[in-house]
């Protein structure tokens, strides 16, 4: 991944880890019964993680589009996380598609 994309993707974080925002995403799962784990509220801080990410460009006058991954940066993030889950024991399989049915 491009290291621009990396750097605006953790000052965004940064935003997201802030006492005000932490404090209202904990409001919200307890208004919603939602305990501080597992998928709903790992999505609910993922929306929170894009909106910091589109909020931020916005400011700095960057298209948000241009965040998104390319093929080949997808590719090599993938790749990555599949070869640190080898390493860690996690039991990993990669089926690859053909190259005609990519993107």
């Amino acid at each position: 991944m491009d290291g621009w994309k990396q750097e605006h993707a953790e000052a965004a974080n940064v935003a997201v880890e802030h006492p005000l925002v932490a404090a209202a995403i904990e409001e919200y799962l307890g208004n919603l019964g939602i305990e501080d784990s597992g998928l709903p509220a790992s999505g609910i801080r993922k929306v929170a993680v894009y909106a910091a990410q589109v909020a931020r460009a916005q400011a700095l006058g960057i298209d948000p589009e241009r965040l998104r991954l390319t093929s080949e940066e997808a590719r090599s993030e993938l790749l990555h996380f599949a070869a640190h889950s080898v390493l860690d024991g996690v039991p990993t399989y990669f089926i690859e598609r053909p190259e005609e049915e990519q993107d």
